[in-house]
């Protein structure tokens, strides 16, 4: 397969310095100069929890630039900006080629509209990385890929996107891409947004009691909204019901969880919220596609998701510069917490 990948932050650095590794030659896009000149430069150079490797790729800066046609094109950019790539990579695909999405929320919708479902593979990266410097890439956590077409079919296609993805993490592909989707965004909305909102490390954040029944409160909203939509949430790192808390819980269960969270928040205390990165840099979010897009499916399920709502206008304020970010946000959400 002739393999394009578009986006090589972190996450798209090390995916694409293992397919190289492994033998593939994917065709870099970086939408980044400078990270384009230091690849072409020096190579892709990648460290691991268990060894460091450099490869040699060619990279260019933009889609205009790459020599398609392509089978298959990673997008691996922020949420926000995967549609407008997903237009400009369909003229390069070849007749046969398709789009893998890999971002945090469900984009999918959208690009689907953009491009057409028969174009549109879904992907969830289940592990962390970053990157250090321009053309320097870490993987910071283990964990594995879940792919999958949107109509549930077990694909030819997907099975060798399987076998390309595997040198990065082990690749489950799953007859439920849209459950996998809710599953991850449940998380993404609570501690990714969270983060955005305190400026603090999950740790510190899940150390007050208050933030812990507020995150408890939106992961109960995404879930709830995801069984209305007739989509049964399924397991990327463990089971998504494991957190819920339902509204008529008793005081064995919300003590539990209460616990359960606590030690969340010991076991993760350092990890960053990525939406906090990007409002630091000045660029904007990802809510939109996260608590926003929770926001949208309950309306058209004739349902409410105020913490939700509550996390995306608080966000959306930040971004505008009508709020600075810091732990004083966490009092206008605990206000909605019931």
């Amino acid at each position: 397969m002739r393999i394009l990948i578009e986006g090589i932050g972190g996450i798209g650095g090390v995916l694409a310095g293992e397919m190289i590794r492994a033998g593939r030659q994917p065709t870099l896009v970086t939408g980044n100069e400078e990270i384009a000149r230091a690849i072409n430069d020096f190579g892709l150079r990648v460290t691991t929890p268990d060894d460091g490797f450099t490869v040699h790729p060619r990279a260019y800066a933009s889609v205009g630039e790459a020599p398609g046609p392509f089978d298959v094109a990673l997008l691996v950019m922020k949420a926000n900006r995967v549609v407008q790539a997903a237009r400009d990579t369909l003229p390069l695909l070849s007749p046969e080629g398709f789009l893998v999405t890999c971002q945090n929320g469900i984009v999918e919708d959208a690009v689907v509209e953009a491009v057409g479902a028969k174009r549109v593979v879904s992907a969830i990266i289940g592990w962390g990385a970053t990157m250090h410097g321009p053309g320097v890439y870490e993987r910071t956590g283990p964990g594995s890929n879940h792919i999958g077409e949107l109509d549930r079919e077990v694909s030819g296609r997907v099975n060798q996107l399987a076998e390309l993805m595997r040198p990065a993490a082990p690749t489950v592909v799953s007859r439920n891409i849209r459950g996998a989707l809710w599953a991850k965004l449940a998380i993404n909305c609570t501690i990714t947004s969270g983060g955005a909102l305190t400026g603090e490390p999950l740790g510190t954040m899940l150390r007050d009691r208050g933030v812990r029944a507020a995150f408890l409160g939106i992961y109960r909203e995404v879930l709830d909204t995801a069984r209305a939509r007739g989509i049964t949430p399924e397991a990327v790192t463990m089971d998504p019901y494991r957190l819920y808390l339902p509204r008529d819980a008793g005081r064995i269960r919300r003590t539990a969880l209460d616990l359960l969270m606590r030690a969340v928040g010991l076991r993760y205390r350092r990890l960053r919220s990525s939406s906090l990165q990007s409002l630091e840099r000045g660029r904007p979010t990802e809510v939109d596609y996260l608590n926003g897009y929770v926001v949208q499916q309950a309306r058209e399920a004739g349902l409410q998701a105020p913490l939700n709502a509550a996390v995306t206008r608080l966000i959306h304020e930040i971004e505008q510069g009508q709020r600075t970010i810091g732990r004083q946000n966490m009092d206008q959400l605990l206000a909605v917490v019931p």
